[in-house]
């Protein structure tokens, strides 16, 4: 039988957690003879060759290779690769589990959409949860912009788009190697497809804290890593978006997400270290448009970055580094046909409890003078793009399960008549099809929110409500009668739902009386119907 999928393992002294890539595998749903699996042993010193050779032993779809110890997982996964015999190639870390369903609905999706990448949807503790897996969607290109929110390998590609384009990861020790894997393999997809409705890939911490991907990282042994990153970038596209959106992402997350850290304000040697070398490749490889698509709190600090002016860098850090999110309701939450209906506003808030604001300047905005007085340039700098990323996600999480969804939400930006920036509009929340277009699994889910204005970025609940409580607008059947939902509070007065009766009931509405007779009583029936 032809092999669909080939689930490439590098393994370098797994021990007992090698049981758990091997477990989620052992589950899949699509039948052990339609996929292969192959680790890659990398030197192992303790008893993993062992454990993997008593697998292959007992399992037919399982092979095992051994190489000597190369230091790094890229060059087992190119191993994996050159050996692979499906017709896609899935990355799997040696500490890190599939979904049950993965196999099959990501290779479904994939020949349907006749994709080279697909990106199922991940869960676990690692990182947060990521807006990119609000909806499913097929047939995209490199060009859209959410898919650098994920830059790890842990995705399944079409084997021979690897192969025609010669996409291989550096192989020895090395930094970035994921990231230097897709700025080739991104921008030359014709079609992605995103995964959201299945959980695809479990990326949660070890019990002992140890997980292959954790380390300190020294500024000499990782910003070369990231001038290549951008390098490699470049050499694959054309100015424009695709290189515009991989490579803002990395000046955000790689370089000015830094300059707000404790020890870079501090001024210790270890993070001015990472500050000079950052500051380097940003000279070196980012052009003026990488730096103009960042959001405009984020664009100014760039600009004092790259004027190397790092006083003022750490006046605007600490200045509204202890901004809050705060979120509330504009209207009483209600339900409508199955579907909770809620109007809310967002804002942001420093610490002394005043909102983060704008002024009018010009033909557009100034930046709040609490965040850019006393800043040579800062009063006068003025932005128009007031709406660069800025938004609102709700997220439903479910309880003892390192798993969330995104509802449906509508916003818009305004300024108010004091300057405050708010993002206002309506949050609806349909049980059947929360869960990335399908039902939401039963459970007790707690909303939080994100929300993100002038590149401010801030996680937080809605609370205040009274401790224990129900919503007023009670509980509610979905439209199908399936499941009931009931919005609820908190013993700390934070919105949480319960999908399923976990907590509370909702009770099955009496079945309305079959009419008798005529017309007459047809009429009546209707009008009872109609009035209750």
């Amino acid at each position: 039988m032809t092999v669909k999928v080939s689930v490439v393992i590098p393994v370098y002294n797994a021990g007992v957690y090698i049981e758990r890539p091997i477990n989620s595998l052992l589950k899949q749903s699509l039948p052990q003879d339609e996929f292969e699996v192959i680790f890659v042993n990398d030197g192992s010193t303790d008893d993993s060759a062992e454990r993997l050779k008593e697998l292959a032993d007992n399992t037919e779809n399982v092979r095992v290779f051994t190489i000597p110890n190369s230091g790094w997982p890229g060059r087992p996964r190119n191993v994996g690769v050159a050996n692979a015999t499906g017709e896609y190639v899935q990355f799997l870390d040696q500490d890190d589990a599939l979904g049950p369903k993965a196999l099959e609905v990501m290779y479904a999706r994939a020949r349907k959409d006749e994709a080279d990448i697909v990106v199922g949807k991940v869960k676990g503790n690692m990182r947060g949860p990521i807006r990119l897996f609000r909806e499913t969607v097929g047939r995209v290109g490199p060009d859209f912009a959410e898919l650098y929110e994920t830059l790890t390998p842990h995705k399944m590609f079409r084997r021979q788009f690897l192969l025609d384009n010669e996409i291989a990861f550096q192989e020895g020790r090395c930094r970035l190697e994921d990231q230097m894997f897709l700025a080739k393999a991104y921008p030359l997809a014709e079609n992605i497809t995103i995964v959201s409705d299945v959980i695809c890939y479990d990326w949660s911490g070890r019990d002992d804290g140890d997980n292959n991907s954790k380390g300190r990282t020294e500024p000499g042994d990782y910003y070369p890593w990231l001038a290549k990153t951008a390098q490699i970038v470049k050499a694959n596209t054309e100015p424009g978006p695709v290189r515009d959106a991989f490579l803002t992402r990395n000046y955000r997350v790689e370089v000015l997400r830094n300059t707000a850290r404790q020890g870079f304000l501090d001024g210790t040697d270890y993070m001015m270290g990472h500050y000079r070398a950052a500051r380097q490749v940003v000279m070196d490889e980012y052009s003026d448009s990488i730096r103009e698509a960042l959001p405009p709190l984020w664009r100014f600090r760039a600009e004092l970055l790259e004027a190397d002016r790092v006083e003022d860098l750490r006046k605007v850090a600490t200045r509204y580094r202890d901004a809050i999110g705060e979120i509330e309701f504009t209207g009483e939450p209600k339900w409508r046909l199955g579907v909770l209906v809620v109007p809310f506003r967002a804002r942001l808030r420093y610490e002394d409890g005043s909102t983060v604001k704008v002024r009018k300047l010009g033909g557009g905005y100034g930046l709040d003078l609490a965040v850019v007085h006393g800043i040579e340039g800062g009063p006068e700098w003025s932005f128009t793009d007031l709406e660069n990323r800025a938004l609102v996600d709700f997220q439903l999480r479910q309880r003892d399960k390192a798993q969330a969804w995104f509802p449906e939400v509508e916003y818009k930006v305004q300024v108010a008549d004091d300057g405050t920036v708010e993002i206002v509009g309506t949050l609806r929340i349909d049980p059947e099809t929360a869960a990335g277009g399908e039902r939401l699994p039963k459970g007790l889910y707690d909303v939080y929110v994100n929300i993100q204005a002038l590149g401010i970025e801030r996680m937080a609940r809605v609370e205040g409500g009274p401790a224990s409580a129900v919503l007023p607008c009670g509980g509610e059947r979905s439209a199908h009668q399936k499941i009931h939902a009931v919005p609820y509070w908190t013993r700390d007065g934070r919105l949480a739902l319960d999908i399923g009766g976990n907590m509370h009931k909702v009770p099955v509405p009496p079945k309305p009386e079959k009419p008798q007779g005529g017309l007459r009583s047809i009429a009546e029936y209707v009008k009872r119907v109609l009035a209750s």
